[in-house]
């Protein structure tokens, strides 16, 4: 997409007969240069609810420029999806930090897709400070394959324990292993924990971490979905986890 097209969009999107909803940008060449006029329109339609960015170099300072946009009341943004599937990311920790700003004054940002991106532990961890805010409406966070550790693991879990609003959350592709598992369970397991779909697919898990999972899943009555697919548990850690789908106490109705 050209400049000038970005442009001409951006002002149809800004006039007060216009009510579309749902803008995909996807792949479309856009740099910082153009979330100038993508910040304007969002500032000025209270209509636009879903935009996706994915697979553009955004940068940092076009991150920010959104960010920015996002904290005004008038932004009824909702959802927001900037997943990468090209080689070169760059949604990094410094552009996690300009989102945490922006969830910070968001009332409306539901869903946020960062998925493909080289968020890292540091970037999740400036995430997690905000998501833990009351203030935070953010209900679906994907970070799939963002370069994640066990380190980010008990920031996470002390979101999925505290957050009464985040009920999605996909953490599939990342290096988390037993560790980061058996911190999240720990979260999982609190009264308050309100999270109904964890993905763990192709995480590096073992058996070493089913016995925290069976545990987190009888305290766990509102999780319905888990995606374990693609991990390396023996015979042995699927005999602790079974007793635990099948006990009344566990509501899981998805079981990947």
């Amino acid at each position: 997409m050209k400049a000038a097209d970005l442009t001409m969009a951006c002002e149809a999107l800004r006039h007060p007969s216009c009510l579309l909803e749902s803008l995909r940008l996807g792949n479309c060449g856009l740099t910082a240069a153009g979330c100038q006029d993508l910040a304007s329109a969002l500032i000025s339609s209270q209509s636009l609810t879903h935009l996706c960015l994915s697979s553009n170099s955004l940068g940092s300072e076009g991150v920010n420029l959104l960010g920015r946009a996002m904290k005004f009341p008038n932004c009824g943004l909702q959802r927001l999806i900037m997943y990468h599937s090209l080689n070169e990311c760059d949604l990094d920790v410094t552009g996690c930090g300009f989102l945490a700003f922006a969830l910070m004054g968001n009332k409306h940002l539901t869903h946020l897709s960062l998925s493909r991106n080289p968020v890292a532990d540091d970037g999740v961890n400036l995430l997690c400070e905000v998501l833990m805010e009351p203030s935070c409406h953010l209900q679906d966070l994907e970070l799939v394959k963002c370069h994640l550790t066990a380190a980010c693991c008990k920031k996470l879990s002390r979101v999925v324990a505290r957050s009464k609003q985040l009920k999605s959350l996909d953490l599939a592709v990342n290096a988390l292993g037993d560790d980061g598992v058996v911190a999240l369970c720990e979260g999982l397991k609190h009264r308050r924990a309100s999270l109904r779909r964890l993905g763990l697919e192709a995480c590096g898990l073992t058996s070493g971490c089913c016995e925290a999972l069976a545990s987190a899943l009888l305290c766990s009555p509102r999780l319905t979905s888990l995606n374990l697919m693609q991990n390396h548990f023996s015979p042995g850690g699927m005999m602790k986890l079974c007793p635990a789908f099948a006990h009344p106490t566990c509501n899981l109705q998805i079981i990947g």
